[in-house]
């Protein structure tokens, strides 16, 4: 009898790890998702961040040209 419990239990033991790592697996896909989708975000924030750097040279360039043109109106 001793025998057959120590099997059950070894039984029901193994039983739980295999649904533990069934949830390990579980989390471990969610997240992998998850990262994708932080990925495709911070791509369109850096993309969007490089186009605002070009955006703000373009205007100090600009600007830089309209203070040298007053400049030379003044002279």
């Amino acid at each position: 009898m001793k025998d057959l419990s120590l099997n059950i239990g070894n039984i029901i033991w193994i039983i739980g790890i295999i649904f533990t790592m069934g949830l390990a697996y579980s989390q471990i896909a969610h997240l992998s998702d998850d990262i994708v989708v932080l990925e495709a975000r911070l791509e369109k924030k850096i993309k969007l961040i490089n186009e605002s750097e070009d955006r703000i040279v373009d205007l100090e360039k600009e600007l830089i040209r309209l203070q040298e043109s007053k400049c030379k109106h003044k002279k």
